[in-house]
């Protein structure tokens, strides 16, 4: 018997238990007599029909399965790091370097020398292809960072010898399996530090193939986290991010570049993960915004960017119809109106589970129903700048700007009447490439704005204004809106 780590080779006829014949949750191939691998229940359906269909007094041996499905079991099987393989298998199972693509280091008291020794195996085994678990093994070691003196990579070698050190920044690559696969350093990981002689920071840098699955990672206490996918047909999966996100519980950065590819529909809720220090989310060309936005709790955030998230072809519904999913009542014209959806539902969810003191909304490239923007603008008390690109808004939403007439009491008088205004704390507005509305509604919503918080409230009115490419926005406008707000305007 050859064994390493938790693999082994056994000899020995193979036989087959179905636990339960007529709803089966799990089916375990006995070697040996006493050694049974789980089959996970994706393949069952298939495994199932094909080992049922042989006569009841002859279960057929496990060799007999196609090897397409058996390369598909033992990949799977791999996630888990615990199982066990009989010798009729060992020459399909070495000659299929996807399944050695997952290291998977269960025991912590382990020496460097068997860890080492079973990374250099399954680094054999599984060339040509990526290599797809580094990050895990190295999770093992970031909660004891304070004993580390030297880590060593093929891109970097770092020593420390400073007597405090803190987890960083994590930058993971998400790449396509058969993208740049020889040659490439950026395929490689590495380690970085900065920092004074006594207090170090520690960053890692890392390429993969897909994000670790949850129950394979230690936690990360790094604090700032950049995940980037290059172009490939099958994005990171929403429930998988969140999963991912909730091993990382001191997150104050979060930033996630995908690429715009749709998500298919989901049998259930993500689950909703808690990320209590984050203080800046970036959310960049995704799909899956809604379900994103709507299953986290940030409490602290301050800072929110929506970046490239319009689309002008369907995408597909959310899993569960929920209140403000009917259409918009004021039928305001949009270049991306699935997306807008999408968007302004997962910052409703969000900010309805988190109530965060936002400070910084910046939309580039990101758009809302007029109903949203009136929904998101009614309830950021906090909120000092507004940035906003290529949107479609209507004279609708310029005008949620203005004062409006309250009956609470709150409001200053104006006019014998009580008055309020919404995002309160609105010191910056940023317009660019705004095309929908009309240069007099902006004039007449703003200069009735600073007309009243100048007055009411002079330590939170806009200090700047920011105009550029909105086409609708005439020179007759800039000069009449320049006598309400004079050097605080700015248009280009």
């Amino acid at each position: 018997m050859y064994e390493l780590s938790r693999m082994k080779f056994n000899t020995g006829p193979p036989s087959i238990e179905l636990e339960d014949p007529v709803c089966p949750t799990q089916c375990s191939w006995h070697e040996s007599g006493s050694h049974s691998t789980t089959l996970p229940a994706a393949f069952l359906p298939t495994a199932f029909t094909i080992l049922t269909s042989a006569a009841p007094t002859a279960v057929p041996p496990i060799s007999s399965l196609p090897s397409e499905l058996l390369i598909e079991i033992f990949t799977t099987c791999s996630l888990t790091g615990d199982w066990h393989i009989p010798l009729t298998l060992s020459k399909l199972i070495i000659s299929s370097p996807c399944i050695w693509q997952i290291i998977v280091v269960l025991e912590s008291r382990r020496t460097i020398s068997s860890i080492r020794t079973q990374a250099e195996l399954w680094v054999a085994r599984s060339s040509p292809l990526p290599f797809n678990r580094l990050l895990p093994i190295m999770s093992c070691f970031f909660p004891h960072i304070a004993r580390w003196m030297r880590c060593t990579t093929s891109l970097s070698d770092l020593t420390l010898s400073s007597p405090r050190r803190i987890l960083h920044h994590l930058d993971i690559l998400v790449k396509h399996p058969f993208e740049d696969l020889v040659g490439e350093d950026e395929d490689e990981m590495a380690f970085f530090s900065c920092g004074t002689a006594a207090y170090r920071h520690i960053s890692m840098k890392t390429v993969t193939t897909k994000l670790p699955h949850a129950e394979m990672v230690n936690p990360l206490l790094f604090t700032s986290l950049d995940i980037a996918e290059t172009p490939y047909e099958h994005s990171i999966r929403s429930p998988d991010l969140l999963r991912f996100l909730a091993h990382c519980p001191n997150l104050e950065h979060l930033y996630f570049h995908g690429f715009a590819n749709g998500e298919d529909p989901l049998d259930a809720p993500p689950p909703a993960v808690a990320l209590p220090r984050l203080h800046t989310l970036l959310l960049d060309e995704i799909c899956n915004q809604r379900s994103i936005l709507s299953h986290l709790y940030l409490p602290a955030l301050r800072e929110l960017h929506l970046r490239h998230i319009n689309v002008d072809y369907p995408v597909q519904p959310y899993h569960v119809s929920e209140e403000g999913d009917s259409d918009d009542e004021s039928c305001d014209f949009s270049q991306s109106p699935h997306s807008d959806l999408h968007t302004g539902m997962g910052l409703r969810k969000l900010l309805s589970r988190s109530r965060p003191p936002l400070e910084l909304l910046d939309m580039d490239l990101s758009d809302m129903r007029t109903k949203d923007f009136r929904w998101v603008f009614d309830r950021l008390q906090d909120l000092k700048q507004f940035s906003i690109v290529g949107s479609d808004m209507s004279d609708s939403v310029v005008s949620l700007f203005a004062p409006v007439a309250c009956g609470d009491g709150e409001g200053e008088e104006q006019n014998g009447e009580q008055m309020r205004v919404r995002l309160p704390k609105l010191s910056s507005l940023r317009l660019y490439s705004c095309q929908q509305f009309s240069g007099d509604a902006l004039v007449e919503a703003l200069s009735a704005r600073v007309g009243y918080t100048d007055r009411a409230t002079p330590d939170a009115t806009l200090s700047t204004v920011v105009i550029s490419n909105c086409s609708n926005f005439t020179p007759g406008n800039t000069q009449e809106l320049s006598w309400h707000l004079d050097d605080r305007l700015h248009v280009s």
